[in-house]
């Protein structure tokens, strides 16, 4: 009988003892499987955190690149711009040259004229001498007159393009 209580005593002890570890290893897998969880919540968050940032690197990425493609449009439209601008330049001098040539012309025809003129005053003694250069101081003046006109008309057009040059230099 001794014996007995014993050996129900010895299994109500190792029960027991199963009992304690059975509901320690229960404890232990439920906290387990809640580390678990919260893991594979925090994995699923930075899978789509990744997810947006790489979204992002690839947008800014597109973004970069059609910027340095607006870049390089803009330096051809510069350099293009500038281009002009020298060559307008160019033309302007060119202008002025020949302004110059047909001024000096010009004063040359008048002061061939005024010699013609007074030429035809003194020489009256021939009609017709007199009528051909009288004919000639006229065309003379024509041409001075028109060549009056077409400098004027030239200054006119490069003041025009001077102001454009400007307005294109102020643009860069």
């Amino acid at each position: 009988s001794n014996s007995n209580s014993n050996n129900n005593s010895s299994r109500k002890t190792s029960d027991s003892l199963l009992t304690a570890e059975l509901n320690e290893a229960n404890a232990r897998i439920s906290h387990l499987e809640s580390l678990h969880s919260s893991l594979h919540q925090r994995h699923a968050h930075l899978e789509q955190t990744h997810s947006s940032l790489l979204s992002d690197h690839q947008h800014l990425k597109s973004n970069l690149t059609n910027l340095q493609l607006e870049l390089r449009m803009s330096r051809m439209e510069t350099e293009h711009a500038l281009r002009d601008v020298r060559d307008r330049e160019a033309s302007l001098r060119e202008m002025q040259l020949e302004i110059d040539l047909v001024t000096a012309s010009a004063a040359e025809a008048n002061r061939r004229a005024a010699e013609g003129m007074e030429v035809a005053r003194v020489a009256r003694t021939d009609k017709e001498y007199v009528d051909g250069l009288e004919a000639k101081v006229t065309a003379l003046q024509e041409w001075a007159l028109a060549s009056t006109e077409s400098k004027r008309l030239t200054v006119e057009r490069c003041r025009e393009l001077e102001g454009r040059v400007k307005e294109l230099e102020g643009e860069r």
